[in-house]
């Protein structure tokens, strides 16, 4: 799905961008069925693992105690919680991270009916998006075009797979781009991936075609068509 981000969401998001503004996201879209979220991911004391590098010198998994993971600031907290007001979903936790990189923040909290929500936040504070939803066991993966909030294009997603060892991305121009996974821990126990694509492979002739999901032996278990980059 692509999710072409206007104007008219700067001022549906402009309550993360002030940090004593009580706003919330009530006109965040809400997908009918599942979680839609969301890499290059930077180090964080929330990540309690990292395993090693593959032979290949590719990044895998990595695994974070939801617990132990940095909670959500105020203006971020007080959006999931007023998911209810719209959607009619009760948080069983407050939202903590899952994935940061340089580019945005991927924040979940698990309901309690056992599905999740998730948000986004760019680095710069202004939010790229929430959703609420039950917990998808495939690969599910969204792009989000935020150019026009100063942001980057997205790629952000989930893996229900418990075998699910990285991604892999592969452009018209025949290179590729490994994705780590960030797998949270229950009450979560969903694995995550947030990747901001460079510029160069924004270009025509050099776009993502395909996100392969791959187990820790190379094995493939998903491949998802990359679309709608412009």
């Amino acid at each position: 799905m692509i999710d072409v981000i206007d104007v008219e969401l700067r001022q549906r998001f402009a309550a993360l961008v002030d940090p004593v503004d009580d706003s919330d996201w009530s006109e965040l879209r809400v997908p009918r069925r599942r979680l839609r979220t969301p890499l290059a991911i930077a180090a964080s004391l929330a990540l309690t693992m990292a395993v090693a590098a593959s032979a290949a010198g590719l990044p895998r998994r990595i695994v974070s105690v939801f617990y132990d993971a940095k909670p959500a600031p105020p203006p971020v907290s007080r959006s999931f919680t007023e998911f209810d007001q719209t959607v009619g979903v009760d948080l069983a936790q407050p939202p903590r991270e899952a994935v940061a990189t340089p580019a945005a923040t991927l924040w979940v909290a698990p309901t309690t009916t056992g599905g999740l929500c998730s948000g986004v936040t760019l680095r710069s504070g202004k939010g790229a998006g929430g959703e609420c939803g039950p917990s998808y066991p495939g690969l599910e993966v969204d792009v989000s075009l935020l150019q026009q909030l100063g942001g980057p294009v997205l790629l952000r997603g989930t893996v229900g797979q418990r075998d699910a060892d990285s991604l892999r991305l592969v452009f018209e121009d025949g290179t590729t781009a490994a994705i780590p996974l960030v797998r949270v821990s229950e009450p979560v126990a969903t694995a995550f991936f947030l990747y901001a694509l460079p510029r160069a492979h924004r270009r025509p002739g050099h776009r993502p075609t395909t996100l392969t999901l791959l187990s820790a032996g190379g094995h493939e278990l998903a491949h998802r068509e990359i679309t709608g980059i412009r």
